[in-house]
């Protein structure tokens, strides 16, 4: 909602996309799946292209006035740490779980 109703916000994702290639596109359609935010991209990850796009998100519901930032607290905490929900549930598994749910 902060990026598609916000045209400040589209904008600058437009602007941001504008220039990936079709192979850096195809490259994140099979990568991004089994290497989520650490799918090297350009001069990063893609943990960094997303900060960006939450930091616009964001940007934009505060542009709409209705108070809806929160709504990206989970958001916000898989891209600052890196790790999302299915990862921290495999750690688990992995870990603490012995491998048995």
């Amino acid at each position: 909602v902060g990026i598609l109703y916000d045209d400040v916000s589209l904008q600058n994702v437009l602007d941001m996309t504008a220039d990936w290639t079709a192979e850096e596109r195809e490259m994140l359609r099979n990568k991004v799946p089994v290497t989520g935010l650490k799918t090297p991209f350009r001069d990063g990850l893609l943990k960094h292209v997303a900060q960006e796009v939450v930091n616009m998100a964001k940007d934009g519901l505060e542009r709409r006035g209705y108070k809806e930032t929160g709504f990206l607290n989970e958001v916000t905490e898989v891209v600052r740490t890196g790790l999302t929900p299915a990862e921290k549930l495999l750690e688990l598994y992995h870990g603490k779980w012995g491998q048995n749910v």
